[in-house]
């Protein structure tokens, strides 16, 4: 029944039959090496009568060229009559080497699965890998800082769309499989067909982007995921299209900030105050050169590309930084100043009637909203997912001859839907292990998978070895958020990525995912404040408060680390205050766990889990009206989708403030591209703060 079922099956199926069979015949051999022809006659799909001997060795050396991409590497050395190769598998590269992670590291991983879970990609790699790694251990998989960190992703960007194209990328990245797709290109605000050489994907600044070989500019070139529009396309049906240069580090490009994208034009000298030197240093310390000087300011110089983007990163925070140089560079930031001052003087400008496309959806830009439901999956090769599926099951029967197990259960744990799950039993007993038994004998009925033992089964009693794939989807969960769950008990994920790179066998760059650096918070402070999440315990924090530029030593009970729109927040009950206060990472100068311990206080951390920056104090937030140029609006609109698209291009939006220094540099920091409507009050200040940096530079 089950060999009518499949019949009809794809190719794919059957060489997934093909390429288990020869497999576990190999491993039945127990590392003894058999002949070619020897596999072409008792291996399930190499010979059907119909076959030449080419082309039966054809499909033998695709296979285990398919295999050996997997980590699985089928040896060959002289047959005894010398007149050809006889081939064996030892249990070495077929197996998982031992892995002793400690039931910790084991918890924190998972951890990282049930923080990204739904709005990450990579989960069903990410849950398989676990699962391998797990059997046999009896460990639970629990950690109790996992209800103290929230990650908001659709936050920054993502949802069903940029996971699917994820998906589709990362399909093409392991089959060097060359791509078409639309691609919304901002700086000319057309939809373009991109051919590209897909090389990795990277995340940094809170968005994801594929670093490829663009055909069209014949260089590399990022392409944001959130701006793919449509399908993606393979080029042909050949197996592969290109080769990846050997030469190209991903690596190169997670850290380059909006100011270093394009040719380098020069070098820029921008010095901070003694009172953000130190904010300087965790911020910018990976992008260019810090250089102390002698009142305690740090000078830091950075190679630019774009002269707008380097204004924008000075007027960000006016009151602490000063341009240095070069001259033109200050004439630029003078002509900016200018114009925000004459912006910002006398009656405000009349916003246009907003664009019904836009208001209508019907033309809104893609990855702004986050879908519900589950998101697409990167999914886990078929034959691994095949593999771990059968350790699975034998480990479940605990030495019974049967045994019964929810449906329910076994989907969650491998991955499956119910039809998939009955696709994968069904293809399991078509798997000729060469000694006429199955691998695992298995039926869903109703609610129920009957399961039976065969001995054969034993041959993939240990789980099979990571693929590149599991293990990119490890260190990319660990890479995300690893940093604010690293010390949950005084765990290191550190120490499990050691591991499982070792258990890959090694991965170069082009194997991981890079995220950037700006990305990742300073590890002592991280430690200290899930220390005094996990046991309950007072934190020491030093905090740089905008509103005072000045750094204020709080004791705070943490409850809560959330990550929205690609920032770290901590949600705390603060003791100089008695309330509720939210803290942003980066604004940290350090923490110091405590000795005292604290009674949990009945809060409702709802709220706070959706959106950290809820309003904390008595005051409420006032609110701001910005207009923002056409120049801008895309990009405004793209990281703000509240915002309302207008008829002339430009861009209406509506910001909650507390503090006026911050909302004077939000507006300064768009170089002259924003315009503060409303209220009139902070309109004057504006103009005030552009007219005084104008004379400090004139």
């Amino acid at each position: 029944m089950a060999a009518e079922k499949v019949k009809g099956a794809p190719r794919d199926q059957d060489k997934l039959i093909r390429q288990l069979s020869l497999v576990t015949y190999l491993m039945a051999r127990q590392g003894r090496p058999v002949s070619a022809e020897t596999i072409r006659q008792s291996v399930e799909g190499y010979d059907d009568g119909t076959r030449s001997q080419e082309a039966v060795a054809r499909r033998f050396f695709a296979d285990r060229d398919e295999l050996r991409r997997l980590g699985i590497e089928i040896e060959s050395r002289p047959d005894e009559d010398g007149e050809g190769d006889a081939y064996l598998l030892p249990p070495d590269n077929f197996f998982l080497p031992p892995v002793d992670f400690s039931p910790d590291e084991l918890a924190s991983l998972h951890t990282c699965l049930h923080i990204l879970d739904g709005q990450f990609a990579y989960s069903n790699l990410l849950r398989l890998a676990l699962q391998g790694l797990a059997l046999g251990t009896g460990n639970t998989l629990e950690d109790p800082v996992t209800s103290c960190v929230a990650v908001d992703m659709p936050s920054a960007g993502f949802d069903a769309e940029v996971a699917k194209r994820q998906a589709r990328i990362d399909e093409a990245i392991a089959k060097h499989k060359t791509i078409r797709f639309e691609y919304h290109s901002f700086s000319t605000d057309s939809v373009e067909e991109r051919l590209v050489d897909p090389y990795s994907m990277i995340y940094t600044q809170g968005d994801w982007y594929l670093v490829g070989h663009s055909h069209e500019r014949d260089a590399l070139r990022l392409f944001k995921l959130r701006r793919i529009r449509g399908r993606i396309r393979y080029l042909n049906k050949s197996e592969h299209n290109f080769e990846v240069p050997a030469d190209l580090r991903a690596e190169q490009w997670r850290n380059l900030q909006p100011w270093q994208l394009g040719p380098r034009r020069g070098v820029a000298e921008i010095r901070f105050s003694p009172r953000y030197s130190w904010w300087a240093g965790n911020n910018y310390g990976h992008c260019g050169e810090l250089v102390p000087a002698e009142d305690g300011s740090v000078v830091f110089r950075t190679g630019y590309t774009s002269a707008s983007e380097i204004c924008s990163l000075v007027l960000s925070h006016s009151e602490e930084t000063t341009l240095d140089g070069p001259p033109e560079l200050q004439e630029l930031l003078t002509d900016i100043l200018d114009r925000i001052a004459v912006l910002h003087d006398g009656e405000a400008p009349v916003p246009a009637a907003a664009d019904p496309q836009h208001v209508q959806g019907g033309a809104s830009s893609a990855g702004n909203a986050a879908s519900p439901g589950p998101q697409p999956q990167v999914e886990p090769d078929r034959f691994a997912h095949l593999a771990t599926t059968v350790t699975y099951l034998v480990d479940r029967l605990g030495g019974e001859m049967d045994a019964r197990l929810p449906v329910d259960e076994v989907c969650r744990d491998l991955g499956y839907s119910k039809d998939e799950l009955e696709q994968a039993m069904n293809l399991l007993q078509l798997v000729n292990t060469g000694a006429g038994g199955y691998l695992i004998s298995g039926s869903v009925n109703g609610d129920f998978l009957h399961i039976s033992y065969w001995p054969e089964g034993d041959l993939l009693k240990k789980p099979v070895r990571l693929t590149p794939r599991e293990a990119r989807a490890m260190l990319l969960a660990i890479d995300l958020v690893g940093g604010q769950i690293l010390a949950g008990r005084n765990q290191s994920l550190e120490t499990a990525r050691e591991k499982i790179i070792r258990a890959a066998g090694g991965l170069d760059d082009l194997d991981t995912i890079p995220i950037g650096e700006t990305e990742r918070e300073d590890a002592d402070i991280c430690r200290a404040i899930n220390r005094g999440l996990a046991e309950q315990r007072l934190v020491e924090i030093e905090y740089l408060t905008r509103g005072s530029g000045q750094v204020e030593t709080r004791v705070v009970e943490p409850y809560l680390v959330n990550n929205t729109k690609g920032q770290w927040y901590l949600v705390a009950w603060c003791r100089m205050r008695d309330a509720i206060r939210t803290f942003r990472f980066e604004m940290i100068k350090s923490a110091r766990l405590l000795d005292e311990t604290f009674e949990p206080r009945d809060i409702d951390l709802g709220p706070y889990r959706k959106d950290p920056r809820q309003p904390s104090g008595r005051q409420a937030p006032r609110q701001a009206s910005i207009l923002f140029s056409p120049t801008v609006a895309r990009w405004v609109h793209e990281k703000q989708p509240g915002t309302v698209m207008l008829e002339d291009g430009s861009l209406l939006g509506g910001i909650p403030w507390f503090d006026d220094s911050w909302l004077i540099d939000e507006v300064l920091q768009y170089c002259g591209e924003a315009v503060l409507i409303a209220p009139e009050d902070m309109r004057l200040q504006v103009r005030d703060a552009a007219l005084r940096l104008t004379g400090l530079y004139r």
